[in-house]
């Protein structure tokens, strides 16, 4: 049985000025589906989604939903009171009873003592909990969720995962997570060059049909130019020739309609690296951590560690949000003071960061290049700087856009961009992945693994992670200790911790909806009957007024539509108590 179509795009088209956006671009989504949303960044992909809420207008074409759609959506902005709770604000937002909410939240592990902080006092990755259950209350067919991810810490994520392989809807999907997409994803759409590719796989069958496709393009581009050099070897010998003028002229026009038949195609360059300077591979002390105190204030975080770094290692500090990770960081890259203890890192080894919220002088008025040209290193070419703009998503239009128009995402970008040129032997960062593409995140930790210097940073991206440390740090209950295994063994010990956890939320959830479905059903009763009450003296009150309109009594007529519209409302009521 054919799935039915929810969204169809027709003809799509979007321009930003000069720049196309979609050019008659079609596509249809079908229920049921989880959509793996793919394109580098600018293509288009957040234009699309807003176009399907209907926040912005195609220039031309039409996109329509199906009137059964009910879309969930979950904005990239916070939206909250950080002064109420977050049970607070669930009640207001979405006008459901409190035992629903609470039943709603166990599903992604917040349990009712959580719910019951105030918003400023719980972590990103809670925050983006309450989101998820604001829009889920709504009973959504259809959910386009805008990285998701970011933010997110790994145990989140897998329950993100778990929560989505269980909805029956439609989801579309971006994210810049390889192995999140690899998780949940059922089909792929790619936004690229103006059109909107749907592919019936994951996103691993569609590379390779990328491949294939790249593959059949290259050959079929090769046979052109082979045919298009021998039309040019006749034009070389014989153009000059009066009585061979006619036919060479043809075979130029030949040429040019062979060049409109070659065909170009977008794939990711494994092969590109981003532009780090060198860092000779030695041994030696990295980094020595003793008897380490952390935290603000008298708020201890983890007190008493001891760590150790060899040189070139890649650390990944792995942990819930909320436990410390970028305490940590901030503390090792001496943004704020350790509360006891000491660390030191070695010799000479000068220490870079990148923190997750990123903020330059406003009174800075420099462009965009000339911010990276002054801070990268003076080795550093003017060609590698542009290259390095280009590797973190910068066209060379925005060379000279001004640091002050920047948006958050484009700061970030900017800035990590910098600390990658600056020249440091030690980096330390704080979710460096977020608010870039997958291929950028995956040249990105491709660069770092060659790279000779020591790296200590914090990733929920788990193909970034995986491909790129090696050794692990649990930042878990105000400890702070290598992990012995691997990433993983990592992941599904925590995997297998996040599933029994769900299996025993499910057994509250079931209590919980046992015993409140009871009182409800009392409630739903007792409504019913006060209802079918009133219902009868409305009854009593439109017969009399009709009456009294047959003997023209001033008002009746009036009275007479408050009463009949009264009843409509609590027939419906009654209907709705009843099913």
């Amino acid at each position: 049985m054919a799935k039915k179509e929810l969204i169809r795009i027709y003809n799509l088209e979007k321009h930003y000025g000069l720049k196309v956006i979609f050019n008659k671009a079609n596509c249809s989504i079908h229920e049921g589906e989880i959509y793996g949303v793919l394109g580098r960044n600018g293509a288009g992909k957040s234009t699309f989604f807003r176009m399907v809420l209907g926040l912005e207008e195609p220039d031309d074409g039409d996109i329509t939903l199906d009137k059964t759609a009910r879309i969930g959506y979950i904005a990239q902005e916070d939206e909250f009171d950080l002064n109420q709770t977050g049970l607070e604000y669930l009640l207001s937002a979405t006008k459901a009873q409190d035992w629903e909410i609470i039943k709603q939240a166990l599903e992604f592990d917040m349990p009712k003592e959580k719910l019951e902080l105030p918003i400023n006092d719980i972590s990103g990755g809670y925050r983006m909990r309450l989101k998820l259950i604001k829009m889920l209350m709504a009973k959504p067919n259809l959910i386009l969720l805008d990285e998701p991810t970011n933010y997110l810490d790994l145990s989140t994520i897998l329950l993100l995962e778990n929560w989505l392989l269980s909805f029956k809807g439609t989801v579309l999907l971006i994210t810049h997570d390889r192995e999140f997409l690899r998780r949940v994803m059922t089909s792929t759409i790619e936004v690229d060059q103006g059109q909107i590719t749907l592919y019936p796989g994951n996103i691993d069958a569609y590379f390779e049909y990328k491949q294939m496709l790249q593959n059949q393009i290259v050959r079929t581009n090769a046979n052109i130019e082979k045919k298009q050099a021998q039309l040019q070897e006749f034009i070389n010998r014989f153009g000059a020739k009066a009585t061979k003028a006619a036919q060479a002229k043809s075979k130029q026009k030949h040429i040019e309609r062979l060049e409109q038949e070659k065909r170009t195609i977008y794939t990711p360059n494994s092969k590109v690296r981003m532009h780090l300077p060198f860092i000779a591979k030695s041994s030696g002390m990295g980094l020595d951590v003793s008897n380490i105190t952390i935290g603000y204030g008298k708020t201890k975080i983890a007190e008493g560690q001891n760590l150790y770094v060899e040189r070139g290692q890649k650390v990944a500090v792995l942990g819930d949000n909320g436990q410390g990770k970028s305490t940590l960081l901030k503390t090792l890259a001496g943004e704020i003071q350790a509360l006891a203890g000491e660390f030191k890192f070695g010799n000479g080894l000068r220490v870079g960061y990148f923190a997750q919220s990123v903020e330059f002088d406003t009174q800075d008025q420099a462009t965009v290049y000339d911010y990276l040209r002054k801070v990268a290193d003076i080795e550093i070419s003017d060609d590698d700087v542009k290259k390095t703009l280009g590797s973190f998503l910068f066209s060379k239009s925005e060379y000279d856009k001004s640091l002050t128009v920047l948006s958050g995402g484009e700061k970030a970008r900017l800035r990590l961009a910098a600390v990658f040129l600056e020249g440091y032997d030690v980096l330390i960062l704080d979710e460096p992945t977020n608010h870039l593409d997958m291929e950028t995140v995956e040249i990105m930790g491709s660069s770092l693994s060659e790279w000779g210097g020591t790296l200590i940073f914090v990733s929920h991206d788990r193909s970034f992670v995986n491909n790129l440390a090696t050794m692990i740090w649990q930042v878990k209950d105000g400890s702070i200790t290598k992990y012995t295994g691997n990433y993983e063994e990592y992941v599904w010990s925590l995997k297998q911790h996040t599933d029994i956890t769900q299996a025993q939320n499910t057994e509250q959830i079931q209590q919980a909806t046992a015993q409140y479905t009871a009182t409800d059903d009392k409630t739903r009763k007792r409504e019913l009957y006060q209802a079918k009450k009133e219902l009868n003296k409305i009854d009593k009150r439109i017969a009399n007024l009709k009456e009294d309109v047959r003997l023209e009594i001033p008002d009746a007529s009036e009275k007479l539509a408050k009463e009949e519209a009264l009843w409509v409302k609590v027939m419906d009521l009654i209907e709705h108590l009843e099913n």
